[in-house]
């Protein structure tokens, strides 16, 4: 019987939070997997491309080697995607999350949790969307000398999300390799100024917090050429009633932060994403609210043992 691993979509950055900040969000992957076939074998129904290529069967295959416990057979999947691939969301780490959890499952083990983590941050490249998918809320992990630690707050009540999500795809290496390779004294103080206020508006709730901690010189002025008018869309957006906006990840994804119970969130979205429109950008907008549940409690709540 095949094992259902729910996995959300992430936000990463935030604005200023670059590869440190995360955030689930109430949009989903769900991969069905069960045991079949001998062991090293990979199945993947209606999933193009060479099994071995599979993210999720690559997580499986670093965790038998990582934690010495190889699965005696192989794995069949089944998956059914709604977060777009490429676009900032946290895609790739949906299916790393689901191959960690997966294998933990079939090899009826279940290590420290933050071992989990640190393993998937790790072979992720960065804490910010594989740490908020396996916890949900908003959160941040870090290595330090004592091991692999995290920090999770919930999302402010009645926090919804406006998604602008351009038809560009934005591959994580491109968007790594436009960014410089350090940065002045003056943009660092200015991020971490930006970034003190971005978590004074999430705990609390204020939006003029929030909007003074949408800014960012790390990263935002270096992709938003990938993307098109972003800085027109985070306008339009925050003139709309958004209390701040922001690109996600590595784009292309834009999103908006709506705090006032009143504010028309359908119409913060399509003002985010009106700039693309008019530039001839064929765009998909969506209103999300954030996820307080990551993979690893939902995985819990469905799973009826190891084994």
């Amino acid at each position: 019987m095949p094992i259902p691993l729910v996995v959300p979509a992430t936000l990463s950055n935030l604005g200023p939070g670059f590869d440190v900040l995360g955030m689930a969000l109430s949009l989903y992957n769900q991969f069905d997997v069960s045991a079949e076939g001998p062991a090293g074998s990979f199945h993947a129904d209606d999933v193009p491309g060479a099994a071995a290529d599979h993210l999720l069967a690559r997580t499986v295959r670093d965790a038998e080697r990582a934690f010495g416990t190889p699965l005696p057979h192989g794995l069949r999947i089944r998956q059914r995607d709604r977060v777009p691939w490429s676009r900032g969301l946290g895609s790739s780490a949906t299916a790393r999350v689901a191959g960690y959890i997966a294998w933990s499952h079939y090899a009826g083990q279940a290590p420290p949790l933050d071992e989990g983590l640190d393993f998937l941050a790790q072979h992720e490249g960065h804490p910010d969307n594989v740490v908020a998918a396996m916890l949900g809320g908003i959160t941040a992990g870090t290595r330090t000398d004592e091991g692999f630690r995290t920090l999770r707050i919930d999302a402010p009540p009645r926090l919804r999300v406006a998604l602008c999500i351009p038809a560009i795809e934005v591959s994580t290496e491109v968007a790594r390799g436009v960014l410089p390779p350090s940065y002045s004294r003056a943009d660092a103080v200015f991020n971490g100024n930006r970034l003190a206020f971005l978590v004074h508006g999430l705990v609390t709730g204020d939006p003029v917090s929030l909007r003074v901690g949408q800014e960012d010189r790390l990263h935002h002025p270096y992709r938003r050429a990938l993307i098109g008018p972003v800085d027109e869309a985070i306008a339009s957006a925050c003139a709309a009633g958004a209390a701040s906006a922001f690109i996600s990840g590595s784009g292309s994804t834009l999103a908006a932060f709506v705090l006032q119970p009143d504010a028309d969130a359908d119409a913060i979205a399509a003002a985010l994403a009106a700039p693309f429109r008019a530039a001839g950008t064929p765009v998909e907008t969506l209103v999300v609210t954030p996820s307080a549940v990551g993979a690893w409690s939902l995985y819990q709540a469905n799973a009826v043992g190891f084994g």
